[in-house]
């Protein structure tokens, strides 16, 4: 529901902040003081305006914190009705809070790595704009692209990346890639570990520029990218024994003593 276009549009009234709690421990730390020191590997909870008070419950998503069904198929009826309650709680929240200043001031997205950019952007089924600038042109390519993603045609529609220290090797998963800098367009694969670029575009280039390129590219995208059944997708991926290394060690911790839950151990079958 996060890529619908009357969701996108409702979180302009909030200031969203998604934490990558299984690549930082500082992030990892900020969900745990929302689930009582517990943690788990998704949580979602609305905060007032200071930071600190919390105006929901802490649930696995917008679903779970105000009590509707979030397992229907997504496009369904039932999906939609569903929706529909989140987006009315959430409207009521937000008239409560009215901005007090306009939006003027925006944030340019930005990933741990590039492993962890490509990883999201498959998962939540956007293109990715990843963007690899030598010193000289990195203050005017962090300006333009800010200015690009808070466009009404491409805000909330992409993920934003600019290669870190970590991500010397990123090439080597992406096919079609063929120069070392520039603002590249990528296509994640099925499972988040591969890609495919679809256009490279200068670092000089003007914000015009960009957005008609992710339009274009967005078309091909939409064209040929299946919607994800969660079930399903992760059946395949245990099946072709996928996996994904975080910095963090990957699980949940329920009880709150800091150190990731066991597995349950089954019983040998007789």
């Amino acid at each position: 529901m996060f890529a619908e276009k009357e969701f996108i549009e409702l979180s302009r009234k909030f200031v969203c902040v998604r934490l990558e709690s299984f690549e930082s421990e500082e992030t990892q730390k900020m969900v745990r003081k929302l689930t009582g020191g517990s943690f788990a590997n998704t949580a979602f909870c609305i905060l007032a305006p200071d930071g600190e008070t919390t105006l929901t419950r802490t649930g696995r998503g917008p679903h779970m914190v105000f009590r509707v069904d979030g397992k229907a198929i997504p496009g369904s009826e039932e999906a939609k009705q569903s929706n529909l309650v989140v987006y009315e709680k959430l409207e009521e929240i937000a008239a409560k809070y009215p901005a007090k200043k306009g939006d003027s001031v925006n944030i340019l997205q930005d990933f741990d790595s590039f492993k962890q950019s490509l990883n999201i952007a498959s998962s939540d089924q956007r293109l990715l704009v990843f963007s690899v600038s030598d010193s000289a042109h990195l203050t005017g390519l962090k300006s333009t692209l800010t200015d690009v993603a808070s466009d009404p045609e491409v805000i909330g529609r992409y993920h934003f990346d600019i290669a870190g220290a970590s991500d010397s090797s990123w090439a080597s998963v992406i096919e079609g890639v063929s120069e070392k800098t520039g603002i590249f367009i990528i296509q994640s694969g099925e499972f988040g570990q591969e890609g495919e670029l679809l256009t490279r575009l200068e670092l000089k280039s003007n914000k015009q520029a960009i957005i008609t390129a992710l339009s274009a590219a967005n078309e091909r995208f939409a064209a040929s990218e299946q919607r994800k059944e969660y079930k399903k997708h992760l059946m395949k991926g245990r099946q072709e024994g996928i996996t994904y290394e975080d910095n963090m060690p990957y699980g949940e911790d329920r009880d709150g003593d800091g150190v990731i839950d066991k597995k349950p151990s089954r019983s040998p079958r007789r």
